[in-house]
């Protein structure tokens, strides 16, 4: 649906009974998010997908561990905080599991970190999320 221009995408959202039955809160909700993926640039659009991608391919245990255990201390965390561990993911997102390995036991690479955000960033970096811990679509 997001690949349809707003006009086509609200033809069919009007033409959707299982849209229509959901309460108006509901669908004001989809359609503020599709609105907001009208205003995002085309690379903010594919760092979403690449997101969502990542997400899907996630084992359950894995999404579940995300959402209960990790992205809640996420949000704690100070800003200048999630803006380092967001640098590290970024070095860390595309290398070979050893070379990962490596680095995430380099103690130059993790210096400053307390336990918790190593932790953090070891469980974020297996599970190949490259950015914020976020759950699509939130």
């Amino acid at each position: 649906m997001r690949d349809l221009s707003p006009q086509q995408r609200e033809n069919v959202l009007q033409n959707s009974r299982a849209f229509q039955n959901l309460s108006p809160e509901q669908q004001g909700k989809i359609r503020q998010q599709f609105k907001q993926w009208d205003g995002w640039t085309p690379q903010q659009r594919a760092d979403q997908r690449t997101k969502e991608e990542t997400w899907r391919q996630m084992t359950p245990q894995q999404r579940d561990h995300i959402k209960n255990d990790v992205l809640p201390k996420w949000r704690q965390m100070p800003w200048d905080r999630q803006q380092a561990m967001r640098q590290k993911l970024g070095v860390l997102q595309n290398m070979p599991e050893s070379a990962r390995n490596q680095r995430l036991n380099d103690p130059n690479f993790t210096r400053g970190m307390s336990d918790d955000e190593r932790s953090m960033l070891k469980d974020l970096s297996h599970t190949h999320v490259g950015g914020a811990p976020e759950p699509p679509g939130e």
